[in-house]
């Protein structure tokens, strides 16, 4: 390759995704010159091309295919479904369309080069036959799909949450290998649509990372729907014979199995750092890039944000966040430090969802933090009696003085819901301005009060000790 002309610019961002053109807006805002380094796959970002988008529209179509089987219920008589993946999957790729066509704009608007980037010093990169220097850089290149070492699971063949998007005809029935967000989400999709439908867990609960009470909660709900759930298990081979594959695993220390006609892994993602030449930048990693509080990496020049991180939350809204801050403290005098307080906050847009802001139970155990719970169930909910959406629960987390310090929701639209427990957060309230605050009634955010009440008098009267870890 013969030898480029360095071509230089205040801000280099490597990957298009949603940390990537958050920083690009954002430094543009600041007056500084960006260009913006993606591979020549396709442009806009995980979240809108194979994550955030056309999960939830594909997940919306099975929402109404159970609500047509469940119309007696509410007195309406209606055929079963007749489910036509290939429209549900063309409604949501003309969804999508509109969406990355919007983002493309937006990242066309800032110099793009559609090649590989790979650093060749601590201040310039190399991206097809171009070298391009910058005062600064912001790595947000994302994430893959992890596909771990079971034996026999590559010979044996498997599908991704990529693949899954995509299916235009759908197996009979799979056995799903992971417990998280994407692998629940998509499980109740396939279900729903008709699946035969196994999830095998590693870990002893679904959504590893939440309380029991929550992961049970929800285990309940997709056993209803058909989903059979094995959790607490260690996986030690996948095998194809004929026409079916089997999924061998340890639990109570016996060896099981289970088959089913295809694999769905979704055992998680990892860093994209393949071939960014890290070291000749002086760039910390382990498998992702280390940076400090100020999203800075070991080379002072070079910043990154989103799922290409050491330690990630691998949430769209983290993302942004994280690449708004990092190029803000990559041109101040005075940076600001990361804060995941708040910015943690998730949602898993299964039926019921599950949302959580703040500390929670096991959270708070770690750090030792003194705490009242209460909590209240959907089916005792006005609002959620008289639409028949009963299952789940709130719980709210509160110190000694009931500042309130996290809430968990399992329920109907608790994606929406959640944050009117982000505000309270937000704003260091007491659950004694829930009770102040006007709630609507019939609604389902007046649950968020029942909780609220129960902690207020126990605190008030001392009606019960607080939980010390």
């Amino acid at each position: 390759m013969s030898e480029s002309i360095a071509t230089e610019y205040d801000l280099c961002v490597i990957g298009g995704g949603s940390a990537g053109y958050a920083g690009a807006v954002t430094a543009a805002d600041l007056g500084k010159t960006v260009v913006i380094v993606d591979g020549p796959g396709p442009l806009a970002g995980l979240c809108i091309l194979r994550g955030c988008m056309p999960s939830k529209t594909l997940l919306r179509s099975a929402e109404v295919a159970q609500l047509v089987r469940r119309a007696d219920e509410y007195g309406i008589i209606a055929q079963p479904p007749r489910i036509d993946v290939e429209a549900v999957v063309r409604r949501k790729r003309r969804i999508i369309k509109e969406f990355a066509d919007y983002r493309i704009e937006g990242i066309e608007s800032f110099p793009v080069i559609r090649e590989a980037a790979r650093f060749s010093g601590p201040n310039t990169i190399e991206a097809g036959a171009q070298t391009i220097a910058a005062d600064r850089f912001l790595i947000a290149t994302g994430s893959t799909i992890a596909v771990p070492a079971i034996p026999g699971l590559i010979e044996a063949g498997f599908v991704t949450s990529d693949d899954v998007l995509e299916l235009e005809s759908l197996p009979e029935s799979v056995v799903v290998l992971g417990g998280g967000p994407t692998a629940c989400e998509l499980a109740q999709y396939l279900c729903r649509l008709g699946v035969a439908t196994t999830i095998v867990q590693r870990s002893p609960t679904l959504l590893s990372d939440e309380d029991e009470d929550v992961a049970l909660s929800l285990r309940g709900a997709l056993e209803r729907d058909g989903i059979t759930v094995i959790t607490d298990t260690k996986l030690t081979g996948v095998e194809r014979s004929g026409g079916s594959k089997s999924v061998r695993y340890v639990r109570d220390g016996r060896e099981q199995t289970v088959k089913a006609q295809e694999v769905f892994v979704a055992l998680g993602r990892d860093p994209n750092i393949g071939g960014l030449g890290l070291e000749a930048a002086g760039i910390g990693h382990g498998d992702g890039i280390e940076v400090d509080e100020f999203l800075r990496t070991t080379n002072p020049k070079v910043y990154a944000a989103g799922d290409v991180l050491h330690e990630s939350w691998q949430l769209v809204h983290v993302a942004v966040h994280e690449g708004m801050l990092a190029v803000r403290n990559a041109f101040s005098s005075r940076p600001s430090k990361v804060d995941y307080s708040l910015q943690s906050a998730r949602a898993v847009f299964t039926e019921p969802q599950v949302a959580v802001a703040g500390l929670t139970e096991r959270e708070c155990a770690k750090r030792g933090i003194v705490y009242a719970i209460a909590s209240y169930p959907f089916d005792d909910l006005g609002k959620g009696i008289a639409t028949g959406r009963t299952e789940g629960f709130v719980k709210m987390l509160a110190a000694r003085d009931g500042t309130i310090v996290g809430v968990a929701i399992v329920g109907a639209e608790a994606s929406d819901l959640i944050h009117e427990a982000i505000a309270l957060l937000y704003f260091g309230a007491n659950v004694r301005d829930v009770l102040e605050m006007p709630h609507l009634h019939p609604t389902l955010a007046e649950i968020m009060t029942y909780p609220a009440e129960s902690l207020m008098e126990r605190l008030d009267h001392e009606k019960r000790p607080l939980v010390t870890p």
